[in-house]
């Protein structure tokens, strides 16, 4: 661990933190209406707490789109869609719509 930095050094001791990134990005909160992006190592534990708050809205956004890719496959397969069929349109046409 010669060498290594603080945060190198906790990214070989604890396997959890091995993708820790290198910067942590604070959103525009209150009166600060910039976004900061701070290295991981000043980075307070109020800085982790902003961040992953909005990590969080970002995943559930993501989840939200997967899902409803995953509903449109879903009910596509149901009506006997294959695989190069537009999806939307065999949904459409099995509920009578053109």
């Amino acid at each position: 661990m010669i060498g290594q930095s603080k945060m190198g050094q906790l990214r070989a001791r604890h396997y959890g933190l091995e993708k820790l990134p290198e910067t942590v990005r604070i959103p525009a909160l209150g009166n600060r209406r910039e976004e900061t992006v701070k290295p991981i190592e000043t980075a307070t534990v109020d800085d982790l707490a902003f961040a992953l708050i909005a990590l969080n809205e970002q995943s559930s956004v993501l989840y939200r789109e997967i899902d409803a890719l995953r509903t449109l496959q879903d009910e596509a397969r149901k009506v006997g869609a294959r695989g190069a069929d537009i999806a939307g349109d065999a949904l459409i046409a099995a509920k009578g719509g053109k």
